[in-house]
């Protein structure tokens, strides 16, 4: 999730402040707009995307999906570790701060991929990895 979040930001599709949408077709004043979807590399080259879609209070939805079974899958819209090694949703939060929401959180990994996995320690970039789950 972090590496998710971190890409995104690096490719400025949003910021971490309230308001902050620049994917293609974001709009925050219109229920959020189109979700957002890209791709980076996760631990130096394994391929992933993800979906980024504003929900209210300011929050995002963030599915990640790594190792894709194929181009054409996407995260948000995939079958789970069927369709990659690894699968993660969660919300970040921006209105009273910027962090990952705890409990809101969503994981899946194939064990073929759980030490990489495990093993990588990535920084979040200006937010924090875990704050309060808020309704």
């Amino acid at each position: 999730m972090i590496a998710a979040i971190n890409a995104d930001l690096e490719q400025h599709l949003f910021g971490l402040s309230p308001s902050e949408d620049w994917w293609p077709g974001a709009d925050p004043k219109n229920s959020g707009g189109v979700r957002g979807l890209y791709r980076f590399a996760f631990d130096g080259g394994l391929p992933a995307t993800a979906a980024v879609a504003a929900v209210s209070g300011d929050e995002l939805s963030i599915h990640v999906l790594l190792h894709p079974r194929h181009a054409q899958i996407e995260a948000d819209n995939c079958g789970g570790i069927k369709d990659g090694a690894a699968v993660a949703h969660g919300w970040l939060e921006r209105r009273l701060g910027a962090w990952i929401q705890d409990g809101g959180e969503d994981f899946s990994c194939k064990r073929a991929v759980q030490a990489r996995v495990a093993a990588v320690v990535i920084e979040p970039h200006g937010y924090a990895d875990q704050g309060s789950f808020i309704l």
